[in-house]
């Protein structure tokens, strides 16, 4: 992500902190260890695309640039998302509905801080995004805390937890796979 994003990711932040989540962009180096685990071929889905921190780490994985689709719910933010990214499809909405319409993906990877969302929406959108990736697929979500392991457990049979201190604030990620396929997830 370009230099100049940075003002407007944190001025964003001020806004809308409980939509946006952390005061600064996530770093380059937490980008490229949340995409380590996404396969060359991989079909993926990025949420809470902001600027677009994390979508240089997922691109550098991706043989093609096509094979990634990136959401972002803040209008001024996608507009700058897509300065930095013109080559990477761009919705401009609500996740959960662009997941709806969405399955058979390889990843999903997020930057929305479900931590400080209404618990009823954090599992809507857990079910959206195990419904949305394939039975192997993978749900990278950055958070800054470790308070979310219990409810992805609920939707994802494994569930393993990153660390990156190189970031601001230094933050956790998880790496989900398998999807539970019960019927609270079918809905």
């Amino acid at each position: 992500m370009p230099n100049h994003s940075i003002p407007l990711f944190i001025k964003r932040f001020f806004v809308t902190p409980a939509v946006i989540g952390t005061i600064a962009p996530t770093s380059t180096s937490t980008a490229r260890k949340m995409a380590a685990p996404i396969p060359p071929n991989a079909t993926v889905l990025e949420i809470g695309a902001g600027t677009g921190s994390m979508t240089q780490g997922i691109l550098e994985r991706l043989d093609n640039p096509s094979q990634l689709t990136s959401v972002e719910i803040d209008p001024e933010l996608a507009k700058e998302f897509r300065v930095n990214f013109p080559n990477v499809t761009l919705n401009v909405g609500d996740a959960e509905e662009v997941m709806r319409t969405t399955s058979n993906l390889d990843a999903i990877v997020s930057g929305i801080p479900f931590a400080v969302m209404d618990a009823q929406k954090r599992t809507r959108m857990f079910q959206a995004v195990a419904r949305a990736i394939k039975p192997d697929g993978l749900f990278i979500p950055i958070q800054y805390g470790l308070t979310l392991r219990r409810e992805l457990e609920q939707h994802f049979s494994d569930v393993r937890i990153g660390f990156s201190f190189w970031n601001i604030p230094p933050t956790f990620f998880y790496i989900c796979r398998k999807p539970k396929t019960t019927s609270s997830n079918n809905r």
